[in-house]
């Protein structure tokens, strides 16, 4: 008697966990684990039993986003019970990646209706939040803009841990998870030769003083000065906070109103827009949006001091359409 999957979710999650200890504080993680526990919940057949079309049919229930967010920890958890023999049943994993196997191919994503920037609309939002006193957004914003940083990386940049001497660096936090500390992308760029980038940090530090020394290279003084259990500082940034900014800048620029205005994120589309446009290589941009692995061999430098890669694209004012002074 195997039981049924929910009788081994609880030690895939710990095996996973011992593997990469680093799992514990990413909150993606705990959204797989919600994922699995409830998969397992609904999918109820015996091990000895558990044939691939019942996964099958689970699997066209699930969104687009829904899909690709399950994919790769699934998989994971299907070659994680194979391996100790649990699917008799099963000849190969049904998340397979594999071109030779029948796949769970993810569904169509539904067309984009939600507004994207254009450069203008960029500037309308960035001078916006200068007036509602929203610097931190601003500098958000330019980040973005110059480094294709997401939200998340650039709202848990510090200014002692982060920059040193003339340089920005930064271990991708999505890349992080997917792939571990070793093989990681870590994307550096050089302040001293990078005026756009140089002016935001240089904005980044004095706003630093402003709100308490705050260790954040985004930052913001709120109206009522607590910590709670998101953040460590007052005055810390949260995403929840920056998407609340975002919103407020939105519509004093002209965007209230819109059912799919354009999200904080979009900046990074604006970026890869901007970069086509100067004609930077593919294998550049790609690497800027940090989605292609370092090489195979700094898994074997884990434990050490890992090197980190220079970004390739720098923008001049001209090419974004202003600056940050």
């Amino acid at each position: 008697d195997r039981g049924t999957l929910a009788a081994y979710v609880g030690e895939f999650v710990l095996h996973r966990e011992i593997q990469s200890p680093n799992l514990k504080a990413l909150d993606s993680w705990r959204n797989r684990k919600y994922s699995l526990a409830q998969f397992c919940k609904q999918i109820t057949q015996p091990l000895a039993k558990l044939k691939r079309t019942e996964i099958m049919h689970w699997w066209d229930t699930l969104s687009p986003h829904q899909q690709k967010a399950r994919h790769a920890e699934f998989r994971r958890f299907f070659n994680w019970l194979m391996g100790r023999e649990l699917l008799p049943t099963m000849k190969y994993n049904p998340f397979t990646l594999s071109d030779d196997r029948p796949r769970l191919y993810q569904s169509a994503t539904p067309k984009r209706t939600s507004i994207r920037f254009d450069i203008t609309g960029f500037w309308k939002i960035y001078h916006a939040a200068g007036a509602l006193g929203y610097e931190g957004l601003q500098i958000a914003m330019g980040i973005s803009l110059t480094t294709f940083m997401r939200e998340t990386d650039i709202l848990t940049l510090k200014i002692s841990d982060d920059l040193e001497d003339d340089l920005l660096r930064k271990v991708i936090g999505k890349s992080l998870a997917q792939v571990g500390e070793a093989k990681a992308e870590r994307l550096q760029w050089n302040i001293k030769d990078y005026d756009l980038l140089r002016q935001l940090v240089s904005k980044a530090k004095v706003l630093s003083l402003k709100n308490y020394r705050c260790p954040y290279v985004i930052s913001h003084t709120p109206k009522q000065k607590r910590i709670g259990k998101t953040k460590d500082h007052i005055c810390q940034v949260t995403p929840r906070r920056l998407i609340e900014m975002m919103g407020e800048a939105r519509d004093l620029a002209g965007y209230g109103g819109i059912s799919n205005p354009p999200s904080f994120h979009t900046v990074r589309s604006l970026a890869n827009k901007l970069a086509l446009k100067a004609e930077k290589s593919r294998e550049e941009i790609q690497k800027n949006n940090a989605h292609k692995s370092i090489e195979t061999q700094l898994i074997y430098q884990e434990g050490h001091d890992l090197p980190f890669e220079d970004a390739p694209i720098q923008f001049t004012a001209e090419q974004i359409g202003g600056d940050f002074r």
